[in-house]
């Protein structure tokens, strides 16, 4: 179901509250908002049929928007381990999804988001939401966060040399706001590495 022309789906893994973004590119670099918004599931329902909801639902996101890339939060190490185990397995799903409808997918950590979006790979919430807000020029900030962050995902892959190189764009066809994004991500993550950490 991979549309080239189509647009950017982003994912916020998490099992209680799985938050999606769906964003267009426009010619000039400018993104508009299609839709967001969150599949929820209680946890007093048994895990498998929690499970099976989110894929069900993330599948049907990607029947209708027929996105041209998807960009699904990478997971880190995190001290709650309940935590990275349920976002783990949403991630998973989110994968499963876009690999069964040949759908290009790429996994960000939080720090690259933060970075492509507020330019400060140690940004707090706030901050990002702020920012998607504006550069997506709605009237106010989505919610819940989930969704916000899902768009932020979304739009850092629409920033990310990798989406255009999965889609056949050439490197000319990037902005000159793309191309210092990519820069400033690549700078980012050698530095990361070089720390031998990653900031969550």
């Amino acid at each position: 179901m991979f549309d080239r022309e189509g647009p950017i789906l982003g994912i916020d893994p998490g099992v209680s509250r799985c938050g999606y973004g769906v964003v267009m590119r426009h010619s000039g670099g400018r993104f508009e908002a299609v839709a967001y918004g969150v599949i929820t599931t209680s946890p007093s329902d048994p895990m498998p049929g929690r499970l099976l909801t989110i894929a069900n639902e993330l599948d049907a996101l990607v029947a209708e928007y027929k996105p041209s890339g998807m960009a699904v939060e990478r997971v880190l190490f995190q001290n709650n381990a309940r935590t990275a185990m349920s976002v783990g397995q949403a991630n998973g799903l989110a994968l499963v999804a876009a690999a069964r409808h040949l759908v290009p997918v790429v996994e960000y950590s939080p720090n690259e988001v933060k970075l492509a979006v507020c330019g400060d790979g140690a940004a707090d919430k706030s901050a990002v939401q702020a920012m998607v807000t504006r550069l997506l020029g709605l009237t106010e900030i989505p919610k819940p966060a989930d969704a916000a962050d899902a768009l932020a995902l979304a739009l850092t892959h629409g920033w990310s040399g990798r989406l255009r190189a999965q889609a056949g764009e050439t490197s000319s066809e990037a902005s000159a706001l793309d191309k210092a994004v990519q820069r400033a991500m690549e700078r980012d993550a050698a530095l990361n590495r070089e720390k031998g950490s990653v900031i969550a």
